[in-house]
């Protein structure tokens, strides 16, 4: 089983978006976990860090999820997954 443990979390373009929009980041640690002998052995499996756009329903309570990204430390960043959704997703902010 894999669990996932929210690290760090952040709200990116608070004033810039239209309301009911959210640039939301999010980093999880992944941890692997198995029975052994009537015992839990946990195994580090790295770190996961996402981003993601949400749009919440102003007449109900749900939150929706329009787009996410996962980062790759190797290929992009956080600062070029901003640079993205400012160029791809314009249709957001005010």
């Amino acid at each position: 089983m894999v669990i996932q443990n929210l690290v760090n979390t952040k709200q990116y373009f608070v004033n810039e978006t239209k309301m009911n929009y959210f640039v939301v980041y999010e980093k999880f640690e992944k941890v692997k976990a198995f029975f052994k002998d009537k015992y839990i052995e946990e195994w580090n499996a790295g770190t996961e860090e996402l981003i993601h756009i949400f749009y919440a329903n102003s007449k109900s309570d749900s939150v929706r999820s329009l787009r996410s990204f996962k980062l790759n430390q190797e290929k992009m960043s956080i600062e070029d997954t901003l640079q993205t959704i400012k160029q791809e997703h314009k249709e957001i902010f005010k």
